[in-house]
């Protein structure tokens, strides 16, 4: 399956196709392949692409990109992670109660950052993911000033 986008000047853009996501499991760190789907300055995930359409399947997770403290997509550096094609996202939320330091975040009883590591299938792939977020990122910035 491959990644579909759509841009137009009055909309947030969309984009559709598998990410492999870092998360905790079990307090360790593991890469989870997903299907992923940007709308609306959000990204959402599923375990396979049938999810997305199934509408009595929630979404297996989300990444409110209006909540982003990076204001740039950018490609990973070695230190973060030395998989390739791999892009960093930064969100910044207020604290929800059971919010605890892991290795993926960081709370202080008033704000909670987690640091998405995302990677894509192929440097072209990457590219596509790097230009829709940025783009995202642009409106959210643009609509908070």
């Amino acid at each position: 399956m491959t990644a579909k986008e759509s841009v137009s000047s009055d909309q947030p853009p969309s984009h559709k196709g598998f990410l492999t996501i870092f998360q905790e499991e079990s307090g360790l760190g593991a890469w989870n392949r997903r299907w992923c789907s940007v709308q609306d300055n959000k990204i959402y995930y599923w375990l396979y692409p049938e999810d997305e359409v199934n509408m009595n399947k929630e979404p297996h997770g989300e990444i409110d990109l209006r909540n982003c403290k990076t204001e740039r997509v950018a490609v990973a550096s070695r230190l973060d992670c030395a998989r390739p094609n791999t892009f960093v996202l930064v969100i910044l939320a207020a604290s929800q109660p059971g919010d605890r330091n892991s290795i993926i975040t960081e709370t202080n009883n008033k704000t909670t950052q987690t640091k998405y590591l995302l990677s894509a299938d192929s440097r072209e792939e990457r590219k596509q993911w790097m230009e829709v977020l940025n783009k995202c990122l642009l409106t959210v910035i643009s609509w908070n000033h």
